[in-house]
């Protein structure tokens, strides 16, 4: 078998392969068989196992994420990250309402290796959909049912080229459930300073406020947006040390991605306090 390119961990996974579920996996590991080349020489593996194994050394040389994603259960996409955390993009939006058919999206916050963008109804929100084609993989939390539902209502069928990480299934297969501030204090990553009290009915409030002509509304809802895009990268790594301790996949340290200083963008600090009282 041809040998693949740099993985950081794919290679040592086997779940995405036909029949093979967490026991197979598992015990394979505890036979000493800890990657695709070990699996290909063992004499485990069967014949469509052994097609599934060369398809993968293409589709990784390839960096076909989203080959990978629709084999592997959303809970379990948590394995693609440190190969592909090169083109990754952490992304939340906000919008009006918790319906994509009554609702519209307002904005979409995107941090990537370059830093944190932000995408503005009314500015530059046509503009994302471009943005978009350039990453292999995208991480959300709570993406499958609300950001992604909602991106599609706005531009209709999205690229490709990309595979989706819900933390909040990867997380959830930890034992972290509920919303994303509230898996932030139990997991010590809660945030400070002044804009640690909003949540998703601010950020509407802040819409209107700016479309009524509150000039520092919207510099709010984007340093809001981007404190929850910043801490996605942060519960990513957490996740991934999690779930790969004490397995071939596990990781001495945890690929890092680059911190955002959230304190480069203003906010009024009166509107905060206006609406929280």
């Amino acid at each position: 078998m041809r040998r693949y390119g740099n993985s950081a961990l794919l290679t040592h996974s086997f779940l995405h392969l036909t029949g093979v579920g967490r026991a197979t996996e598992e015990s394979w590991w505890d036979q000493g068989i800890d990657d695709w080349d070990d699996l290909a020489q063992s004499g485990h593996a069967d014949a469509q196992q052994l097609s599934d194994l060369k398809e993968s050394i293409v589709r990784l040389n390839q960096r076909d994420s989203a080959w990978f994603e629709r084999r592997l259960p959303a809970a379990e996409r948590w394995r693609l990250y440190a190969d592909f955390l090169d083109d990754v993009a952490f992304l939340d939006i906000e919008t009006t309402g918790l319906s994509s058919e009554y609702s519209y999206t307002t904005m979409v916050g995107v941090l990537d290796n370059s830093g944190y963008h932000a995408f503005v109804r009314g500015d530059n929100l046509d503009e994302f959909l471009c943005s978009l084609r350039r990453y292999k993989l995208v991480v959300t939390f709570n993406g499958a049912s609300f950001d992604l539902p909602f991106l599609r209502g706005e531009f209709g069928k999205l690229p490709d080229g990309f595979a989706h990480m819900d933390l909040r299934w990867v997380l959830a297969r930890l034992g972290y459930r509920g919303g994303l501030k509230k898996i932030e204090r139990s997991t010590g990553l809660d945030r400070q300073g002044g804009l640690a009290d909003l949540d998703g009915r601010h950020a509407v409030v802040l819409w209107e406020m700016a479309q009524q002509g509150e000039d520092e509304a919207l510099k709010t809802l984007i340093r809001y947006n981007a404190e929850d895009v910043a801490s996605l990268p942060l519960l990513a790594e957490m996740a991934l040390l999690e779930h790969s301790a004490g397995t071939p996949m596990g990781v001495e340290s945890v690929p890092r991605f680059p911190r955002f200083d959230c304190s480069a963008l203003p906010y009024d600090r009166s509107l905060i306090k206006y609406m929280t009282g």
